[in-house]
């Protein structure tokens, strides 16, 4: 009787599981679908398949609406801001999980605060900074903000993270002569990899998909990112049609769906060890 019961709540859970995944996919397959369709099919219905599987709306939204263009700048934007987050933040996390210092439990509220200070309250304040560094339209005015966005989840993420590693480790290769750049590059950021993948999803995804102050900041439409560009591209509908609009979609929606699918694993066991002990 008891295995029987077990079965049945195990068999509900995963239609459970199984239908909520099919919820949250369909608006991403039903997007790829309309992504393949001729502006003629698209118009006659939206809940057909399409009869092809051709390219022609991916060619015509990266030339035509210059997604090649924002494509790039976003790749090179994310990337500079990954690679920022990771290095400050491995520190940040190093310096309050591991090292002595006065106030620290204080220093690390403040840099928490700041993920209760709402966006447009501090937008127009940015703005004006940009403009008084003289830094508008430029990768400094995309970058820093982004990673001042991100940096109190972060740091919560790898200060966790790094509780979890034995002291004894650190204190075993101060004995033996290790200052502590060695330390955390030789020992912590080995031990951390897990963490790191984590952070640059997580960061990476937020750098792609900011939309505000990325139309704040840049004015210069050759500067645009992907997804002031996917609104310029929406807003061409009437001369380049909607399906190249959803191929534009799918192509941004599809690296991190991919680079996700691959280090799933590492974002897994860094999430579970991380929420281990805070």
């Amino acid at each position: 009787m008891i295995k029987i019961q077990k079965r049945f709540i195990a068999a509900v859970i995963f239609i459970f599981v199984f239908l909520y995944a099919c919820i949250s996919l369909y608006p991403l397959l039903w997007v790829v679908l309309q992504s393949f369709k001729t502006e003629k099919e698209f118009l006659s219905s939206i809940w057909t398949f399409p009869s092809s599987l051709g390219i022609k709306n991916y060619v015509i939204a990266l030339t035509k609406g210059n997604l090649a263009l924002y494509y790039k700048n976003t790749v090179f934007n994310t990337l500079a801001t990954v690679a920022l987050e990771l290095v400050l933040v491995t520190l940040a996390g190093f310096a309050f999980s591991k090292m002595k210092m006065k106030f620290k439990k204080v220093f690390f509220y403040l840099i928490l605060i700041n993920m209760l200070i709402p966006t447009p309250i501090i937008l127009l304040p940015m703005y004006l900074q940009i403009l008084n560094l003289n830094i508008q339209n430029t990768i400094w005015a995309i970058i820093f903000p982004y990673f001042q966005g991100f940096a109190p989840l972060g740091l919560i993420l790898i200060k966790n993270y790094m509780d979890n590693i034995p002291n004894e480790i650190i204190e075993a290769a101060k004995i033996d002569g290790c200052n502590t750049l060695r330390i955390l590059a030789g020992i912590i950021v080995p031990l951390i990899k897990p963490m790191l993948v984590t952070l640059a999803i997580l960061g990476g995804m937020s750098a792609w998909n900011e939309y505000l102050w990325a139309l704040v900041s840049i004015s210069n439409t050759k500067k645009y990112t992907l997804s002031v560009g996917l609104a310029v591209l929406r807003d061409k509908t009437s001369s380049i049609g909607y399906t190249p609009v959803f191929a534009a979609l799918t192509i941004s929606a599809m690296l991190f769906v991919i680079l996700y699918l691959v280090a799933q694993k590492s974002f897994v066991r860094s999430i579970t060890a991380g929420a281990v002990k805070g």
